[in-house]
């Protein structure tokens, strides 16, 4: 009985041991048969995580000091503690004051959570708003609103390159830091923003048509990815290249995130950029301005460079600039004019942080297309900064900029309209009031309630800058449009003062300006200021509409002086206003010493020299000595950049003084007893 049962235990125990080699060779079978699949399945795999962001570009932890390189080892849940940790440990490097740390934690959160876009979000809104306002200079405050656009721009979009969301941030802090007027120093970073720009792609020609425009920028946008392909082209750039290589300039230098500026931005554009300026000096320069001998030989190459083939290896530069520290698409860059609403493309000035805006906010529409997890208040919000930002082009996108190359944020700039982009601003609003209208709303050729109030008055401002401007045909189209969309919200009959002509539309909203003598004045010599710049730009038309404005402005004033009932002061005469905003132009010394000089020689031609010698009945001879010393700082010879009028002691003699307000109050009284 025992050895039967013994006999079956071991009968039983060697069909066990065959079924487990079975299930473990079967398992073995299983397991070679999963890698084989895994390994067939890595490559769609990998392109279906490229495809959703789930690649991570940067190597962390090569970058984490000793101190932190125990983070390397965690992985998992054990992330998030470590993660945590740098949190914290960054918000209380900020309230301590330690920028710069907190800074560099931020960074490495950011790759730590790559594919987390609000962890850069916050990051970079840090940076640019919380610990911004804590710094005090200007040079400090740019560098940290600066630093924030750099971390989304460099690092968060690179990482998470169709997330929309990213993109529409930092349009956002470009176009509320440096565009919009809520930080104090708007201005010191619009100057320096328009600085970093013109140095790199060149002041945008003036005084030509907007084909031309287009062609300026277009070389950029249509310059090859490599080297290669340029000189292939042109043989003699290779040359070229050679020689800057002797001068010490690669023109084949990179640059990466941490740098603020690429390498060939100091090598080589800003040492353009100062030969440029010079060029434009040198006629009224009473001796050579020093330079160091590196400047002096970039000079005498730039000077013997110029030709095609140099134009060409220098749009390749720009480009490449372009690419690799803004991170910008050239090429995009220029579809952009066609994409703004206008019958034909329309140029856009890259110095102005409106453009950089509404690049970004077009750019991350078009590399979210396609992507799932577009949330609908992406688009929503892009319509509103492509909104904000072609508004402020139409009220303020016409730069006058004179580059200090030595303290960018001591640049001159004076802002004004730029016509250019009425229709594009126009036809948004009526794209927008389509998209946006309730259902039971009309908004055929108009926008919808919700933005008629900012579209009427948008109008009506253009129709004034327009007539300013000498293009009363444009203003006459636009009161017509209002004329017959926007009737009055009460009575839902057209307004009377639409059908008016553009001059007695002008005249209604002018008499609520020019009611008292130094309002109207103040008004002259706000119209010549604006003329002078454009004329300093090189729109002399513009300079000659600002003349007429200013005549006709002084025109009706005197006429309704005589006929008012209330006696209103009368003006001196009109040369001898326009005498005195000359001299307060002259007198600024934030403008550019070379502008004013080309102001006061250009007005040697006004009218016999006359608007001159009337400067003489303010202090022009203590203004000429101030801008004496001025020309002496800066090697210029004050004779020839402010002549003296000719006759003007004969005139002088003649014209002593000017008339005294009280002669001008009693011609105003005689005036209106003859009236009576």
């Amino acid at each position: 009985m025992m050895n039967s049962d013994r006999g079956q235990y071991v009968v039983e125990r060697a069909k066990a041991q065959r079924s487990a080699t079975f299930i473990q060779v079967a398992a073995l079978l299983g397991a070679l048969v999963c890698v084989a699949l895994a390994a067939c399945l890595k490559d769609p795999i990998n392109r279906q995580r490229k495809g959703l962001q789930l690649v991570m570009h940067s190597d962390i932890y090569k970058e984490l000091p000793p101190e932190y390189g125990w983070i390397s080892a965690f992985g998992g849940a054990l992330r998030g503690v470590a993660v945590h940790y740098l949190w914290k440990r960054a918000e209380d490097l900020k309230q301590e004051g330690k920028y710069y740390e907190s800074q560099q934690l931020a960074r490495w959160i950011g790759t730590l959570q790559p594919r987390f876009a609000q962890v850069w979000v916050f990051q970079a809104w840090n940076m640019s708003y919380n610990i911004s306002v804590a710094t005090h200079t200007p040079q400090e405050r740019w560098q940290w609103v600066y630093n924030g656009i750099r971390l989304l721009r460099d690092e968060g979009i690179p990482n998470n390159d169709r997330v929309v969301g990213l993109y529409r941030e930092l349009a956002w802090i470009i176009f509320h830091k440096i565009g919009d007027r809520i930080d104090e120093f708007h201005n010191f970073y619009k100057r320096r923003w328009a600085a970093t720009m013109e140095n790199l792609l060149g002041a945008p020609p003036v005084g030509v048509s907007d084909e031309k425009m287009l062609d300026w920028f277009r070389p950029v946008a249509e310059a090859p990815g490599q080297l290669e392909e340029v000189i292939a082209k042109r043989p003699q750039v290779a040359e070229i290249v050679k020689t800057l290589g002797d001068l010490g300039i690669d023109v084949r230098s990179t640059t990466s995130s941490d740098k603020v500026l690429h390498p060939l931005e100091k090598l080589f554009f800003e040492p353009y950029a100062r030969f440029l300026l010079e060029k434009n000096l040198v006629g009224l320069r009473a001796r050579p301005v020093e330079m160091s001998e590196g400047q002096r030989r970039l000079n005498d190459f730039f000077a013997a460079s110029a030709g095609e083939d140099f134009d060409a290896l220098l749009a390749w530069m720009r480009a490449k600039v372009l690419r690799e520290q803004y991170k910008m698409d050239p090429a995009f860059m220029l579809s952009m004019t066609g994409k703004l609403g206008t019958a034909k493309p329309i140029p856009l000035d890259w110095r102005t942080p409106w453009a950089h805006a509404m690049y970004w906010s077009m750019y991350g529409i078009k590399m979210g297309e396609g992507v799932r997890s577009v949330q609908e208040i992406d688009p929503l919000n892009t319509d509103r900064l492509m909104l904000f930002s072609l508004q402020n082009l139409a009220r303020m996108g016409e730069y006058i900029f004179r580059n200090n190359l030595d303290e960018p944020f001591k640049s001159f700039l004076e802002m004004g309209p730029d016509l250019h982009f009425v229709e594009a601003m126009h036809n948004k609003y009526i794209e927008l009031g389509k998209k946006y209208a309730e259902p039971d709303e009309n908004v055929e050729n108009r926008t919808c309630e919700m933005l008629r109030d900012g579209h009427v008055n948008f109008l009506e401002e253009a129709v004034m800058d327009f007539h300013f401007a000498g293009r009363n045909d444009e203003a006459r189209h636009y009161l017509d449009y209002l004329a017959q969309y926007y009737p009055d919200p009460n009575t839902n009959q057209p307004k009377e003062v639409y059908f008016k002509t553009v001059d007695e539309f002008m005249n209604d909203r002018i008499g609520e300006i020019i009611d008292t003598q130094p309002s109207t004045i103040a008004l002259i010599h706000n119209l010549f200021r604006k003329g002078y710049l454009a004329l300093a730009g090189g729109s002399s038309d513009e300079f000659g509409n600002a003349v007429r404005q200013a005549a006709y402005i002084y025109k009706r004033y005197q006429e309704d002086s005589v006929s008012s009932e209330m006696n209103r002061l009368r003006l001196p005469r009109f040369e001898s206003i326009r005498a005195g905003a000359l001299f307060r132009f002259l007198a600024d010394a934030q403008i550019p010493l070379y502008v004013r000089s080309f102001v006061w020689r250009y007005e040697e031609t006004a009218e016999d020299d006359l608007v001159r010698k009337y400067c003489y009945h303010f202090d022009m001879p203590g203004l000429l000595g101030a801008l004496g010393e001025e020309c002496a700082e800066e090697g210029l010879d004050a004779k020839l950049a402010f002549p003296e009028p000719g006759g003007i002691e004969q005139w002088l003699k003649s014209n002593p003084a000017p008339i005294l307000q009280e002669e001008l109050d009693k011609q105003s009284e005689a005036a209106a007893g003859q009236g009576g």
